[in-house]
């Protein structure tokens, strides 16, 4: 501890002009160690620290409001510019929607239904020019005006109360004007929420159709089981959907009932359109959106902006899903519907592959729907006659009821003056009913006469279409037997020749196992033979081909080149040997003849491809082998 204390006093001691205090350095330890305290040099010395300290902290001040509005005007700069991409976006929007709205309106000037609408918008729109020109000219106009004359060099000191008056009578008139605006612009806005809450039910109610629909009951089908399976997918359909939607309401309940998350709707609406405006790749958007909110709101802090926007974040995906849920929901109806068109045409397309494997059938059944027609048109003249007795019955109904009503009629008004003319009017009406009833009476008659000669006459027919029918059976059934019977003749025939014809050798084992006179003759064993007889020669005579000769042949030359190159089982190949021309004949075949069948057949030699050998019917030619049956 005393060389620390040596140290400082040292140091004190060589930079004595600067110290606070004169310090020596004393030995004697019943001396005081310090001397009396510099006081004046210490005030001076604090308020020139204290002096020097507030520059710096004025200096630092100064950095920091120059950083601050540095970083304000940079916020600021990429506010504006975020803004007027906004702005951009906007107008473009505005545009579009007005293009629209002007293509709706000439195609709506066209059609005769949508005239009065669009004469009804075309006065509002000139009226609503009109009014936002007299807005302007009774606010806004006065007021640029005002600022003018305020601009020039007319004020003067005695003048000076007139215009702060009038200033305040202005801003007084603007406040009123400002809020009463305000009140019109909540009112349409409340009006157009609701609007907008309507359409989006009646769009979310009209997105489904649920139940079958009526183009898949009206489409036909062969199979009323498969249809009814059909159908009841769509019901299995809407309710698995509709369980999915109860869930999503029942898991996001307590963020649709919040309305805007608890805030207000211009809080609500202004940090949504902010979210909307700063992309999303953007370095600290979330800063730049809050000290863009803070602007308006300084009242919200920024856990409140993060817990909205996580509500709106579920709010979102909540609809989202909702929508997609929807959409695959009517996306799950439109493919069921495409493919129970497709299910029903492969229905039909079956049956008429079955009927096509049913023709016969289908000519009976032809048969049978033109009976069913003709008793179809009976049942409609049936209809028909019915029809005719109904109206004749109601005829004769109107009738009493019109003779009822004219005679209360008849005794309300003037009795004793129009009673003769009013009994010859209904004697004639009377006949001209009586007349009309036996002429249809009589109709009725002859067509009921018509239609039991049509009835026996159909009878008849009937009979004779089971007779053919029966008949034809009966003909098929014989025919199948008489073929039957010659098949099995022909058969019994082709057994006969087969062990007419059979070579008959006994069997001999040991015979196999004994050689032959080609062996024997090669090892000399053989002893009725002459000496001068060389028996290395052939046995027979070799009548066959030499590869010299048999090369000479351009077909073999041309089937080998083709081989090589692996052309062989081409169509080129088959079209080249086909166009070579036919070799010449040998000699020893020249004189051969084709046996075929009962005759011999020698022209027709030349006419056909020696590659393909002729066929022969044995079992509609029979060969005779020179044998008797």
């Amino acid at each position: 501890m005393s060389a620390n204390k040596d140290l400082r006093l040292n140091k004190l001691h060589r930079t004595r002009e600067n110290s606070l205090t004169d310090v020596v350095r004393v030995t004697d330890e019943n001396i005081p160690k310090y001397r009396q305290v510099n006081y004046d040099a210490m005030r001076a010395l604090i308020n020139e620290r204290k002096t020097s300290g507030k520059q710096a902290l004025e200096r630092v001040s100064k950095l920091q409001n120059e950083s601050h509005h540095v970083r304000e005007q940079a916020e600021l700069k990429i506010s504006r510019e975020h803004w007027l991409n906004e702005q951009y976006k906007l107008n473009q929007q505005y545009r579009k929607y007005d293009n629209e709205h002007r293509t709706w309106l000439t195609e709506a000037f066209h059609d005769p239904d949508l005239l009065t609408l669009f004469h009804e918008i075309t006065k509002y729109r000139i009226w609503l020019e009109e009014s936002s020109i007299q807005f302007r000219k009774t606010t806004v106009l006065p007021i640029v005006q005002l600022k003018e004359e305020l601009q020039s060099n007319t004020i003067t000191t005695d003048n000076i109360p007139d215009v702060m008056d009038a200033l305040r009578v202005v801003e007084k008139e603007q406040k009123e004007l400002i809020s009463i605006l305000d009140q019109e612009e909540k009112q349409l806005e409340e009006e157009l929420k609701e609007f907008q809450h309507y359409i989006d039910e009646d769009d979310e109610i009209n997105m489904i159709e649920e139940g079958i629909p009526d183009s898949v009951v009206q489409l036909p089908c062969p199979d009323d089981e498969l249809r009814v399976t059909i159908l009841q997918e769509f019901l299995i359909i809407d309710h698995k959907y509709r369980e999915t939607l109860v869930d999503l309401d029942a898991n996001y309940l307590n963020i649709v009932e919040l309305e805007n998350g608890g805030w207000n709707i211009d809080e609500h609406e202004t940090l949504v359109h902010l979210y909307e405006m700063y992309p999303v790749d953007l370095r600290k958007r979330r800063t730049y959106i809050y000290n863009h909110f803070r602007r308006y709101y300084p009242n919200r802090s920024r856990q409140e902006m993060l817990t909205h926007e996580e509500w709106y974040n579920a709010r979102t995906y909540y609809l989202k899903h909702k929508k997609m849920v929807l959409l695959e929901w009517k996306q799950a109806r439109v493919a069921l519907k495409l493919k129970a068109q497709s299910i029903f045409e492969e229905a039909f397309e079956l049956q008429e592959r079955l009927a096509q494997q049913h023709e016969e059938k289908m000519k009976q059944r032809v048969l049978c729907e033109q009976l069913a027609n003709q008793v179809q048109r009976w049942r409609e003249k049936q209809f028909e006659v019915l029809e005719m007795k109904r109206k004749l019955e109601e005829s004769t109904r109107q009738a009493e009821l019109e003779k009822i009503q004219q005679e209360n009629e008849r005794l309300q008004k003037h009795r004793q003056q129009m009673k003769e003319k009013i009994t010859e009017y209904y004697t004639k009406k009377e006949e001209t009913r009586v007349i009309e009833f036996e002429k249809e009476k009589q109709r009725l008659d002859e067509m009921q006469s018509m239609l039991a000669e049509q009835q026996r006459k159909d009878w008849e027919r009937i009979k004779f279409r089971k007779e053919e029918y029966e008949r034809k059976r009966q003909e098929l059934r014989e025919r199948n037997e008489l073929e039957a019977y010659e098949e099995l003749q022909r058969e019994e025939r082709l057994q006969a020749i087969a062990d007419r014809v059979r070579p008959h050798v006994e069997i001999d084992h040991a015979r196999v196992l004994q050689p032959t006179k080609a062996y024997n003759a090669h090892r000399g064993l053989l002893t009725d033979i002459n000496d001068d007889i060389n028996i290395q020669q052939e046995l027979f005579p070799i009548t066959t081909f030499k590869d010299r000769k048999l090369f000479g042949d351009i077909r073999i030359r041309l089937e080998q080149r083709l081989r090589d190159a692996g052309l062989i089982q081409t169509d080129y190949a088959r079209q080249a040997m086909a166009a070579l021309q036919q070799a010449p004949k040998r000699i020893d075949t020249r004189e051969n003849q084709m046996w075929s069948g009962f005759a011999f057949k020698t022209n027709d030699i030349e006419q056909h491809n020696i590659s393909k050998p002729i066929k022969r019917d044995f079992i509609s030619h029979p060969v005779f082998y020179g044998m008797d049956n």
